[in-house]
């Protein structure tokens, strides 16, 4: 009896003493709203769903872009430059351009989706700092994005060892130490591109806080505003963000480069931060 009384007295006993440690070094809350989001988003669906795209999708890029390369360009991707330092990584690189409005689409969703489905109330709940919420939400859904993009470079490069040598190209300078150091340049570089349209499709869906009008916005600026006006005037190309995001992986097609190029990539960063700190303390949760 005494046994049977010990335990059960025992289970709270326990719980109370790792519970104290914790009361003691609290979780950040910055933390707690990244993990929060975290586990909402590492269902095992959602990665089965996203890894075998983001395979699927870059070894089909590749595939086709090293197939359709011409044998010498004055920049981008071309036989020669495959066959060079960096060569590995550089058809995944230019790949990525075409997923802005695959990004912007996801982000947009998201966000106006946690506030047409109330998620973003709910969560107010345990965390009633807004901003604090939402840097440590949007820093998940980063660094989700952040495998999925590392995965998107496996298997383009395991793509590209695999088609290259029936197109001649020599692969044996893909993993010296420049390659490696490219690598990580072009891994940076989309990651840059990725949070760039994720703050974007953010904004808008903040903006929204409708799934259906903020897609309808972000298509019609991304597809038709920014790929037909900006690239037909003088200013889209200059200005345009989403323009100045394919620039970064897309060098070979830019108006705007260096110190200048990455100085407005940062002001449009600084601003939509801004905007999206203005509207979260100031707009009514139910609205």
């Amino acid at each position: 009896m005494s046994t049977s009384t010990s335990t059960r007295t025992g289970a709270p006993a326990a719980v109370t003493h790792l519970s104290e440690p914790s009361r003691g070094r609290p979780t950040p809350a910055l933390a707690r709203a990244f993990v929060a989001e975290w586990i909402r988003l590492s269902s095992k669906r959602i990665w089965l769903i996203a890894l075998s795209f983001t395979v699927i999708y870059s070894a089909v890029l590749t595939v086709v872009m090293i197939n359709t390369a011409p044998e010498r360009a004055p920049a981008g991707i071309s036989i020669q430059a495959l066959g060079e330092s960096g060569g590995g990584t550089l058809a995944v690189r230019t790949a990525a351009a075409f997923t802005s409005v695959l990004i912007l689409a996801v982000f947009v969703g998201m966000s106006a989706g946690s506030f047409a489905r109330g998620t973003w109330r709910a969560s107010l709940l345990q965390q009633p700092r807004r901003l604090t919420l939402a840097v440590g939400t949007f820093g998940a859904r980063i660094a989700i994005g952040a495998i999925i993009v590392a995965v998107l470079f496996v298997a383009g490069m395991v793509t590209a060892y695999i088609v290259a040598p029936s197109q001649g190209i020599d692969t044996g300078s893909w993993l010296d130490t420049t390659s490696l150091r490219m690598a990580l340049d072009d891994f940076l570089e989309v990651m840059v591109f990725l949070i760039g349209w994720a703050l974007l499709g953010t904004l808008i869906g903040i903006l929204t806080r409708s799934v259906a009008v903020g897609l309808g916005v972000g298509i019609l600026w991304a597809g038709p505003i920014e790929n037909v006006l900006g690239d037909n005037l003088s200013f889209g190309s200059h200005w345009f963000p989403g323009l100045l995001l394919r620039y970064v992986v897309a060098p070979e097609t830019a108006t705007v480069t260096g110190a200048t190029l990455w100085l407005r990539l940062a002001l449009y960063a600084v601003l939509g931060v801004a905007v999206v700190a203005v509207i979260l303390r100031r707009r009514d949760v139910s609205s």
